[in-house]
């Protein structure tokens, strides 16, 4: 069986086990649409929690880009008012963590 390398989980608790790129591109459009204000990618084997990806869509059409790989010093943020940038640093910070 192989081994899942991280989750993405949504706001309403839906979880998705290994998402491919499209996925999260999906679940960020659910985002953008309202189906929720974040969706959060985390890596499996960190026990601790503090190794992820997310995307929050804020109140003024923001998407905030946050990641993190253990501790504070590492946490990162960066946002965009466009979904495809925001897809594409959510993506390559989780498949980087």
């Amino acid at each position: 069986m192989p081994t899942r390398t991280f989750r993405a989980v949504m706001e309403n608790g839906d979880t998705y086990d290994d998402p491919s790129e499209d996925v999260l591109l999906l679940l960020l459009e659910d985002v953008a649409a309202g189906d929720g204000t974040w969706v959060i990618v985390e890596k499996v084997v960190d026990a601790s929690g503090q190794t992820y990806a997310q995307v929050l869509r804020l109140s003024d059409g923001l998407f905030q880009v946050e990641r993190r790989r253990g501790s504070a010093d590492t946490h990162e943020v960066a946002s965009s008012r466009r979904l495809r940038e925001a897809h594409e640093l959510l993506t390559r910070w989780a498949f980087s963590l």
